[in-house]
């Protein structure tokens, strides 16, 4: 299966904001129809909570057993979690909720229904195989009422994800937590438990429903309270998984037992360290709520822990959102994330670059593989070839970590002859099969690839000069030397000051467009050639002339397309934010556009600036769109040091 790209909507949302107190630290959230806030932390993903009433649709976690996710989903159209209150025996229904997102990551909704104000928080603290449920009452009335807060949950479905969702066949079951209580326990049961996942709910009574009285198993908890006037009370509900009943029971009381010491609101705070301390700034409080939430998202939704085995993997989304969830692709993990994960967290990436070099290794390059770094979508593609040593060589420049350049030598030189057994011997030009596109190419020397492979060779040989192989060193910067000739000699066409790039040729005919991600656009922050080079400037001034078929010129959000993304990208963006030709116009876009919640899409429409829907919750993308936002008015640079916790 191939990464869709269909048609933006044309018709400007009907984008509704909703107006809050916002607590210190947090952001207001602006939110539109089908649209859903995401959350979570490196064991469990939390990826749609609905706006209009604080649902849970899904939520889901990485399985090595599976090879990529495991969702679950509530029965037919019911969410899995759902927070219900009453106030005097009467449903205190939530609408449209005010939201706020904490430290850019934790969701908060606020409504006041008839004198009693509601909130309900989702936090998934660090180190914790759970998160939890947060919900107050306070009383606004001049006498006291009695409320009641709740979290039904459902277990309708258990879906493996990759890409698509299928549904496994098993027997869902629900019982008491074990040796837990109190807290319900959903079970996914086949030969043996494939999956467990619990609610614990401390201080609520709980009680279950299994078929034939309901269609799916399922519970509901509920905390009953009388409050005097300005009274508060607040109900917590643990959300935890496991490979089985038990061991998914007690990340739950892992949790419970933190919430019981250190009280929700502390752990909360201590959440919104932990991202704080991943957090950059520009000093413009606009980009600095888009730079981190993704930053935030690239570092936790690109990237997390498998349940079964934890092992440390890299997809391009853990959110079902996306249409080609759940999967490995080089260059989206290497490209794309890491720098963000550069800017915010060095420490993790080096285990992301260890990752690369050992589970990914085999087939580094292949288009798209499984998490444990099996073949998904077979076909070479060069740019996902030298993604790896373009990564290693930017993480090394950042933190100055020799010895895990030292300790993964065989992996480079591996990686190095792979990259040069794809060399032309007449032309000296590097071949691919597919672009970045992940198109099929018939003309096999494609510029943009081509760039990226002297990238890497240029960079591995200042390493090797670092690392003090000056042979090494010598013979990769002739490689590099070589090649950036054989760009020069054949994918220019014109005369004179004409000249300009194509984006691909087989040495005799030219593919003249562009190809975002890969676009020419990205030459001068490769390193190629500077930016007033004047076949670059003429090849910019093409892309963006009306000769240029998906230019997009004339739209007020346009930047250049292409026939597969015919629409402004957000690499297109990246690349114009480190131009100083294109660094306004792509900051406008950047501002204008909600995105999909202040969250990385594959680019917004050129008349309207409304974000793709299918390429929603893009988590290696939203590193990319952080880092370039940060690369281009970051006041300072990143340390290249590990955070504190």
């Amino acid at each position: 299966m191939q990464r869709r790209i269909g048609l933006l909507c044309v018709a400007v949302l009907g984008w509704t904001v909703a107006v809050a107190e916002v607590p210190v630290g947090a952001a207001a959230v602006h939110y539109g129809p089908d649209e859903a806030l995401a959350t979570g932390n490196e064991w469990l993903a939390l990826p749609d909570i609905r706006p209009t009433d604080a649902a849970l649709l899904s939520f889901n976690v990485l399985s090595a057993r599976d090879r990529g996710l495991l969702e679950v989903r509530g029965d037919g159209d019911r969410p899995a979690l759902v927070p219900h209150f009453e106030a005097d025996g009467q449903p205190a229904v939530l609408h449209d909720p005010a939201w706020s997102l904490r430290a850019q990551w934790i969701p908060e909704a606020t409504q006041t229904v008839n004198g009693v104000e509601y909130t309900v928080t989702y936090c998934a603290p660090d180190g914790f195989r759970a998160a939890f449920v947060r919900l107050t009452a306070t009383n606004h009335r001049a006498v006291p009422v009695t409320v009641k807060l709740g979290v039904r949950s459902s277990f309708g479905a258990l879906r493996r994800v990759t890409y698509v969702p299928v549904t496994l066949r098993g027997e869902r079951r629900v019982g008491p937590a074990a040796w837990v209580a109190p807290g319900e326990q959903y079970s996914f049961v086949t030969d043996d438990t494939h999956f467990s996942w619990a609610v614990i709910h401390p201080g609520s009574t709980g009680a279950f429903q299994v078929p034939p009285v309901t269609s799916a198993p399922e519970a509901d908890a509920v905390r009953t309270d009388t409050l005097a006037p300005g009274g508060r009370t607040e109900a917590l509900y643990i959300l935890s998984t496991g490979i089985e009943e038990f061991s998914a029971a007690h990340a739950g009381r892992a949790l419970r037992e933190a919430l019981d010491r250190l009280g929700s609101e502390a752990l909360i705070a201590r959440t919104e360290a932990w991202c704080a301390a991943r957090s950059r700034t520009t000093g413009q409080a606009d980009l600095d709520r888009l730079m981190n939430r993704n930053l935030l998202f690239t570092r936790l939704y690109a990237w997390g822990r498998t349940f079964d085995t934890e092992q440390l993997v890299g997809v391009t989304s853990r959110s079902p959102r996306y249409y080609v969830s759940a999967a490995y692709w080089d260059r989206d993990a290497m490209l794309w994330s890491l720098p963000g994960l550069l800017d915010a967290d060095p420490a993790f990436a080096r285990e992301a670059l260890a990752y690369a070099f050992t589970v990914q290794r085999r087939n580094t390059g292949t288009h798209s593989r499984f998490i444990d770094g099996t073949v998904l979508e077979d076909g070479f593609q060069l740019d996902e070839a030298a993604a790896p040593v373009v990564a290693l060589s930017a993480y090394v420049e950042a933190t100055g970590d020799t010895g895990f350049a030292r300790a993964y030598q065989p992996v480079i030189d591996e990686l190095e002859a792979r990259l040069l057994s794809h060399r032309d011997p007449t032309t000296g030009l590097y071949e691919s099969m597919q672009d970045s596109q992940d198109e099929y190419q018939k003309r096999p020397f494609i510029t943009y690839d081509n760039v990226l492979v002297w990238k890497a060779f240029h960079d591995l040989a200042a390493l090797r000069r670092r690392l003090g192989d000056a042979n090494g060193a010598r013979a990769t910067a002739r490689q590099a030397d070589q090649l950036r000739a054989a760009i020069l000699t054949h994918t220019l066409t014109g005369d004179g000051t004409a000249q300009r790039f194509v984006a691909a040729t087989d040495g005799h005919d030219n593919a003249e467009t562009d190809i975002p991600p890969g676009s020419l656009l990205t030459l001068p922050s490769l390193g190629f050639l500077p930016e007033d080079d004047p076949r670059f400037v003429a090849t910019y001034r093409w892309l963006h002339s009306p000769a240029y078929r998906y230019s997009y010129s004339e739209a007020p959000y346009g930047l250049p397309g292409s026939y597969r993304l015919p629409f402004t990208t957000v690499w297109t963006l990246d690349a114009e934010l480190g131009l100083s030709l294109g660094r306004d116009r792509a900051l406008a876009i950047l501002r204008t556009s909600p995105w999909d919640n202040g969250i990385a899409t594959e680019g917004v429409d050129p008349t309207t600036a409304v974000p793709d829907r299918a390429g929603r919750a893009f988590a290696t993308a939203a590193g990319q769109l952080a880092h370039a936002i940060c690369r281009a008015y970051c006041l300072t640079p990143s340390t290249g040091h590990a955070p504190s916790p």
